[in-house]
Parts: structure tokens; C-alpha cells; sequence
């Protein structure tokens, strides 16, 4: 009786140690990885519209815009719309944290100061969210005096408040595969002071944009901006603002040649406000560059 009960232990011993050993060297269950989606666009704009990219935490970001003038009229005699007038912006961006990033500006179209911000929601990953979501707020100060008030006899920027303009997007993007990636901002855009009695101070529009990369360091950009409703009363004399770009890349630096049917380049003016016909062929050359500083 005691050596069954022996051999009942060792038994039982021998088949718990079995299933321990084999316990132990059981592979954990394999979740798929999910990793974040990057360089979905070149940089943190597409031609003049924010896209969702961040310039990443503790980088300083400089941005110079350049518009000349109309090649409509003229091209031979203003060469190309190189003899102006021309639109120039410069704009820094600061990332407080990879998903969150300030900037300033300054346009001398209307010597407008302006100050934004911009902030992801959610990251598109492999195998996982398929979307990167974003947001982005604007606020404009025209600093410009009001060239008219002799003659008007009022000066339309005495009340300060005058003076200012905000525009908020959503910006949501997909990117497919290695080369293409696409994002659509609907966009809200408010003027406090409009140019009509008649106009409407508020705006609402769409702005559709996406790049192709030719090249690792070679891409194509291409914007759509369309504003809604008739917030005008010459709406007539407004079109949607149309933007190619050819972006090269060069170590810390997008360098990108651009034509353009908008005069100004900030989106206040840019989406709802574009005077100039692509249908005529009256576009403007121009160019972005931008250069990142880690500090």
C-alpha cells in the first residue's frame, strides 16, 4: 500500500512538472503590432492649407511664402509675374509636444499679425485607426491703416475688434501606402468686420489637398478650397483658390515651387476671398521654403 502511494506521488508529480514545463514554455498570445503612420505629408502645410503634421517636440520651425505677381496680363513685359506686386509670409512654429504645435506670422498682405495653434487628435497607424485627425485655430490682426478714412471721413479701423479674423479647421488625412496621402479640413472662417453691409461675417468652406511622392525626397502637392453659401455680395468676383506645388526635400530644409491662383496666403483671405480666375490663367509663381532647428 505505501509503494502505490509512492508511485500514486512520483505519478502525479511527474505529470504536474509536465504540464508546469510546458506552461512555462508556452508562447504569449501574438497581438498585432500597430505602429504610427508617418510622413504623411512633407511638412506641417501642404501649399497654403495646415496639414495634420507636426514639426515634433522641441523643434523650431521658420517658414518663408513668396507670391509674385499676376502672370495674367503682360507675362513677357512682367516676366512671368516676377516684377510683383508680390505676397510674402513669414511664419515660426514651435511643437511644445509631438502632437501639439504653436506658431506666429506675419503677411504684408494687409500687415496682418496672426497667431495659431494645432493639435492631433488621433495618428493613423498600421493595421489600426485609419484616419489622423487634427485641429487648428487662427487668430488675425490687420495692423494696416485704413489708407481711405480721409476721404470716407471715418476710419473702419477704429474699433479695434475691427481688426481681427479667426479661422478653426478640421483637418483629417489618410495616407495610402508609400506615396499618396489625401486630407479633407472642412473649415470655418469669421471676419468681424466685412467689406458689405450685405456680406455675411461668417463663412463656411472645404479645403481638399493631397501629395504624391515621386521620390523619397520628390513629391507633387495640389489644394482645392471652395467657400459655401453667397457671403458676398460680389461673389461674382470670387473664385475657388487652386494650388500646385513641386516639393523637394534637402536634409533639414522643403524647398517647394508653387502656382497659385490667390494673392494673399493666409486661409482667411485665401479661402473665401480668392479674386483671381485659373480659368483665365490668372495664377501667380511662387515658392515655400521651410528649415527645422532642434533645439
Amino acid at each position: 500500500m505505501k509503494k502505490f502511494i509512492l508511485i500514486a506521488w512520483i505519478t502525479l508529480f511527474c505529470i504536474g512538472a509536465a504540464f508546469a514545463q510546458t506552461d512555462s514554455t508556452a508562447k504569449p498570445v501574438q497581438t498585432p503590432s500597430r505602429s504610427k503612420v508617418k510622413e504623411i505629408f512633407y511638412g506641417t502645410r501642404c501649399v497654403n492649407n495646415q496639414t495634420v503634421m507636426q514639426v515634433g517636440k522641441k523643434v523650431l520651425a521658420y517658414r518663408i511664402s513668396h507670391r509674385f505677381g499676376s502672370m495674367d496680363r503682360d507675362v513677357l513685359y512682367n516676366f512671368l509675374g516676377l516684377d510683383g506686386p508680390a505676397s510674402i509670409s513669414f511664419m515660426f512654429d514651435y511643437g511644445i509636444r509631438d502632437n501639439l504645435m504653436v506658431g506666429v506670422g506675419r503677411d504684408n498682405f494687409n500687415k496682418v499679425y496672426n497667431g495659431y495653434v494645432k493639435y492631433n487628435i488621433l495618428n493613423q497607424e498600421d493595421g489600426g485607426m485609419p484616419i489622423t485627425l487634427a485641429v487648428h485655430g487662427k487668430a488675425n490682426i490687420i495692423s494696416a491703416r485704413d489708407d481711405a478714412a480721409a476721404i470716407n471721413g471715418f476710419d473702419r479701423y477704429a474699433n479695434f475688434s475691427h481688426r481681427m479674423s479667426y479661422v478653426t479647421q478640421v483637418l483629417i488625412s489618410h495616407k495610402f501606402g508609400q506615396r499618396l496621402a489625401l486630407q479633407v479640413s472642412p473649415t470655418y472662417v469669421h471676419h468681424n468686420l466685412v467689406q458689405a453691409a450685405a456680406d455675411k461675417n461668417d463663412m463656411f468652406a472645404v479645403a481638399a489637398m493631397g501629395q504624391f511622392k515621386l521620390r523619397k525626397r520628390l513629391g507633387l502637392s495640389f489644394e482645392y478650397s471652395h467657400a459655401f453659401g453667397n457671403y458676398a455680395v460680389n461673389r461674382s468676383n470670387l473664385f475657388s483658390s487652386v494650388a500646385l506645388g513641386l516639393d523637394i526635400v534637402t536634409g533639414g530644409h522643403v524647398f517647394q515651387i508653387v502656382l497659385v491662383n490667390s494673392a494673399p496666403i493666409n486661409e482667411a483671405w485665401v479661402i473665401p476671398f480668392t479674386r483671381q480666375d485659373v480659368g483665365r490663367f490668372d495664377v501667380r509663381l511662387g515658392f515655400n521654403i521651410s528649415r527645422n532647428f532642434w533645439l
